[in-house]
């Protein structure tokens, strides 16, 4: 089973400068928190869900921990200065996964996610493990039926495993089989792979499902144009992108609290720019960010790393709509 319920109006606090000036404005002062999952009231806004879950992690052997990361993360972004567009965010609240009803509560996220995107909403979704993105990804293919949709993963793995049970290490099989299943073409990129954590069975999963892989040894400042290039000519070949970001694809020294630090990883100034040049196609209709564990996070440096990244996403998204 999978239960939703609305954001705690605790979490969303911050520093008052009002008296300063009305200008200025932190998240907390502009965040909209709904009572109940209406995403008809909110057109053309951006639908902020918690996806509490870390059954995946937990079936792919990994260090559960990451259920608790929406809320932590949201209170890490309370403080953060409000800028173009974030008077946009609207927080839709937390669907919580119970034990053993992973692909129920993957399902009733997609349903979610389905229902944002009807009312031409763009969706953030804070897991919870990597598992978030077959619900997030099957959310965004039931939604635009008639789209080619490219799917690019910032993420150390590839998270294409071909076991019977689902798990954060299988969601992008899962959508490939989806797409297989419905006669739909499957684009699927990840930028920041690790070779050392990649089996040869994983590659040869990679090479039937024609993946295209930027590996981190790829992703270094005196590549970033040639890493753009290549991104930017994946999304030329697709007309909605999702992007889904496992934090484990950043270096351990800047974020360790996940399942698996990586021990090279991509620079984290180079993963925000990487994704502005991204969201700057306008094709960008829904992104998340998975993986982050709460419990190995000591000093909450961590969260605000993911927070950061949440915030900088959420930066003048939604300009590029028409009425």
């Amino acid at each position: 089973m999978a239960t939703w319920s609305p954001v705690s109006t605790k979490i969303w606090r911050g520093r008052d400068d009002s008296l300063e000036s009305t200008v200025a404005r932190r998240l907390f002062q502009t965040i909209q928190i709904a009572h109940t999952f209406t995403p008809q009231y909110f057109r053309n806004q951006v639908a902020l869900l918690g996806f509490e879950c870390d059954e995946g992690v937990r079936l792919n052997k990994g260090r559960p921990g990451a259920k608790e990361a929406p809320d932590f993360i949201r209170k890490a972004m309370a403080n953060l200065a409000a800028h173009l567009d974030h008077d946009k965010i609207v927080d839709l609240g937390n669907l919580e996964a119970a034990e053993n009803g992973l692909e129920h509560a993957q399902s009733v996220l997609a349903e979610h996610i389905r229902q944002c995107h009807q009312w031409n909403m763009k969706t953030v979704v804070l897991g919870g493990g990597h598992e978030t993105a077959y619900g997030h990804g099957l959310g965004v293919y039931h939604a635009y039926p008639n789209a080619k949709i490219g799917i690019i993963n910032f993420d150390a793995h590839l998270d294409i495993r071909k076991t019977k049970q689902a798990s954060s290490g299988t969601p992008f099989k899962q959508l490939a089989d989806y797409c297989i299943e419905a006669q739909r073409p499957f684009n699927y990129m990840c930028v920041g792979a690790n070779l050392s954590t990649n089996t040869q069975a994983l590659l040869d999963v990679a090479q039937e499902l024609d993946v295209q892989i930027l590996w981190d040894t790829e992703c270094q400042q005196a590549n970033f144009p040639s890493v753009v290039e290549r991104v930017n000519k994946f999304i030329d070949s697709v007309d909605i992108v999702y992007l889904t970001i496992d934090l484990d694809a950043l270096p351990s020294n800047t974020m360790s609290a996940v399942s698996a630090p990586a021990t090279l990883g991509v620079q984290f100034h180079f993963l925000l720019a990487l994704a502005e040049e991204i969201k700057n196609s306008k094709k960008v209709r829904a992104v998340d960010f998975v993986e982050y564990n709460p419990s190995l996070d000591t000093q909450a440096l961590c969260a605000k790393v993911a927070a950061r990244f949440v915030w900088q996403m959420c930066l003048g998204w939604c300009t590029d709509y028409s009425e």
